[in-house]
C-alpha cells in the first residue's frame, strides 16, 4: 500500500512529474517508484531519477486518441482519460 500527498490547498506538495512520448509502449521505459527510466530513455536527461506516484504521461498515441497514464505505487495505469 502506498500514499503520496500531491497538494495542500492551492500549492504541490511533492515534486509530481509529467512525461509526454508517442506510443503506448513506450510507457513502459519511463521512471516509475522503484527505478529510473530504461532502455533508451536511460540516456536522456532527467529521466534518471525516480518519479512519484501521482506522475502522469501523455501519450500521443498515433493510430488513436491521446490517451493519459498516472503512475502508482504498482506501475504506470490507463486513466481511461483520452
Amino acid at each position: 500500500m502506498a500514499a503520496n500527498l500531491l497538494k495542500v490547498g492551492n500549492d504541490p506538495n511533492s515534486a509530481i512529474k509529467t512525461f509526454c512520448v508517442d506510443t503506448i509502449e513506450e510507457i513502459a521505459k519511463l521512471p516509475t517508484m522503484e527505478y529510473g527510466a530504461t532502455g533508451d530513455f536511460a540516456n536522456i536527461p532527467g529521466l534518471e531519477s525516480l518519479a512519484p506516484m501521482g506522475s502522469q504521461a501523455i501519450v500521443g498515441n498515433e493510430s488513436g486518441t491521446v490517451k493519459i497514464y498516472m503512475l502508482f505505487s504498482f506501475g504506470w495505469k490507463d486513466t481511461g482519460t483520452e
